[in-house]
């Protein structure tokens, strides 16, 4: 069977999915704040919510995992096929599948878990694993966007994001005691990149859907006549 969606369609769908994982990580996460207040969100990590809510937690997780899955291939689909882009787009699609693990291996209950579980286990290495290849791969990604002229105005910001992330990824592991707070700027920041990326996606693809509409090439559709 022939697909029938045009390549700047599936962009622009692929995109509203991203956006679409954003939102629901970023809403079930605070919900999670609401109805979970003995999370001190200084010193607990987000994963932790887990230990008491694991649907929605892996609901969460696994969002976001398909929303980043999405916007990857987004990108695969529309960005130049040079190797410094290629390397950013390869550790994006890294990240988005070890944060789906994130959301389907819960974690364990920090500190108290001593050996860690199994899938406590899993989860703290998809984890370590998915946040250094989104703090590089955002980073490659952001500095090789300034070449391109359609994505010079959004560039700058998208750069100082995903630089904002790779202090944070350091800070996050660097054993501080206010871990829960550093965690939740270093994920906020991850979701505005992953955010701005997709909303500017989507902007490019509504473009090209106007100028490839018959009003702006100064016609109309025919019309059939009995």
């Amino acid at each position: 069977m022939i697909s029938t969606v045009s390549p700047t369609a599936s962009v622009r769908r692929l995109s509203l999915i991203a956006l679409a994982g954003v939102g629901v990580f970023a809403a079930v996460v605070l919900l999670l704040h609401v109805i979970r207040p003995e999370y001190d969100v200084i010193t607990r990590f987000v994963s932790e919510y887990a230990v008491t809510d694991p649907v929605m937690a892996a609901i969460a997780g696994v969002g976001l995992g398909i929303g980043s899955m999405a916007l990857a291939k987004a990108m695969t689909s529309v960005l130049p096929r040079e190797r410094s882009l290629r390397t950013g787009i390869i550790l994006l699609w890294i990240w988005a599948v070890c944060i789906t693990g994130v959301g389907l291996f819960p974690a364990d209950e920090f500190p108290t878990i001593n050996p860690p579980s199994w899938h406590g286990a899993i989860h703290a290495i998809f984890g370590l694993i998915g946040f250094f290849c989104f703090s590089v791969g955002s980073l490659v990604v952001s500095f090789r966007l300034h070449v391109l002229p359609s994505w010079q105005k959004v560039a700058p910001v998208l750069t100082s994001l995903a630089t904002l992330c790779a202090v944070f990824f350091f800070l996050l592991y660097a054993g501080l005691p206010a871990v829960g707070l550093i965690e939740r700027i270093f994920v906020a920041f991850i979701l505005a990149w992953i955010a701005l990326v997709a909303q500017t996606l989507m902007t490019h693809t509504n473009a090209s859907l106007d100028q490839m509409s018959p009003a702006s090439q100064g016609g109309t559709a025919p019309s059939r006549e009995r």
